[in-house]
């Protein structure tokens, strides 16, 4: 008897956690009261080129920049009252990312919210969790591009079709079906990949999938301690098969996505070689700038210091681009300890995407002796020009 107690009462108890996670409101029905539809073809291509295809929309190439757009003016939708997303895309690629993008009343800027990858499938978002999805709906669409800092922008672009959006009232299946696509669907690397514990992506989410097995776990085992008492021989055996099975559940979790993201470096590196995998990078602007600093600096001795400056909003290209600038010796120039006299004559100052060593004062008082060095397409050496690098051979004093 203790034993059908004990597990009604986990899942009730689990039943109340899942209701919390999906952020459930209670009165709301089980189905969505008021839908609003729109097939693919209610869409026009803004990026890109697009056409309609029975009830859906088949882009088949990008816009200039490699992204590419879709929208429509919806009559008469307020954000309040359909806060649920549901896309469907067909034969999308994984070399892409997906935003929606959305217009309302209260602000004249385009809001763009990263989604997870559409896959074949019907996929759900909250929106009620966007701060700027309030408001009068003046315009709706969705934008895809190359994965960031993964697929090259030129090949990234594969033809697909936009099946279509509903937006739904609030309700349960709907919130549920959020929570399933937060939890289980396939999100891109982002530069927080590497090192983050939990999300990272800003994009709003639900709570977190780690956070509810632990609860439920924790749980599970209250109840268990609670009607058999934590010195019956069983607790033990029960409480490590259920941790196990819970770190089960999350690694695999995890593991599919992996799997996910494994499959979008598939499809980019796969049919190439080694050498034309090296010649593939996602940063081909970053690598064209680094080939044009060793072009401009091909005679300068071996043991020549280089330091490179960025603007603070610049960080992870600089940190690229001191990569691709290797073998030079070269180094990001706010990780060196020079500052002022304490510079070593000679030093090259590299100014990646920079016009500080023009605007900013104390730039222009530590390069008051230092000579400009002349970009191989420049005729003057202070010419000032779009240039991604601009040099400087640092000297303390007049020469």
């Amino acid at each position: 008897m203790r034993r059908i107690a004990w597990g009604l009462a986990v899942l009730a108890s689990w039943a109340i956690l899942l209701l919390w996670a999906a952020r459930i409101d209670l009165s709301s029905p089980f189905a969505a009261a008021e839908q609003r539809e729109f097939p693919g073809d209610d869409f026009s291509a803004v990026f890109g080129v697009g056409s309609a295809d029975s009830d859906r929309l088949r882009v088949t190439s990008a816009g200039a920049d490699f992204t590419s757009l879709q929208s429509l003016q919806p009559a008469d939708l307020d954000a309040a009252s359909f806060p649920t997303l549901r896309y469907r895309f067909a034969g999308f690629p994984r070399t892409l990312e997906l935003s929606l993008v959305f217009r309302t009343t209260e602000s004249a800027e385009d809001i763009a919210i990263s989604l997870p990858w559409p896959g074949e499938g019907t996929n759900t978002f909250d929106l009620s969790q966007v701060p700027e999805w309030q408001g009068r709906i003046v315009e709706l669409g969705f934008a895809e591009f190359p994965v960031a800092h993964l697929v090259p922008p030129a090949p990234g672009f594969r033809p697909f079709e936009l099946v279509g959006a509903d937006l739904w009232s609030r309700s349960w299946r709907g919130d549920l079906a959020a929570l399933s696509t937060d939890w289980l669907g396939a999100w891109s690397w982002t530069q927080r990949s590497v090192h983050a514990l939990g999300r990272d992506t800003d994009t709003p989410r639900a709570r977190s999938l780690v956070l509810c097995v632990a609860i439920a776990l924790g749980t599970a085992l209250a109840w268990l301690a609670l009607l058999f008492g934590r010195r019956t021989p069983a607790f033990a055996t029960i409480g490590l098969g259920a941790a196990v099975a819970a770190w089960l559940a999350l690694d695999l979790v995890w593991q599919a996505g992996l799997w996910g993201r494994l499959a979008t470096t598939r499809a980019v590196y796969a049919p190439l070689d080694w050498a034309e995998r090296e010649r593939t990078v996602a940063d081909t602007d970053v690598v064209a700038a680094a080939e044009r600093l060793r072009a401009m600096l091909r005679d300068e001795p071996e043991s020549s210091r280089i330091l490179v400056y960025a603007d603070a909003d610049n960080g992870y290209e600089l940190l690229r681009f001191v990569w691709h600038a290797l073998p030079l010796n070269v180094a990001v120039f706010a990780y060196a300890s020079f500052v002022g006299d304490a510079l070593p004559e000679n030093t090259l100052i590299v100014f990646y995407h920079s016009s500080a060593w023009r605007t900013q004062p104390t730039w222009r008082k530590l390069l008051r002796y230092s000579e400009h060095l002349a970009t191989s397409d420049s005729i003057h050496a202070d010419t000032f020009e779009n240039n991604p690098v601009d040099v400087f051979r640092f000297h303390h004093g007049r020469r």
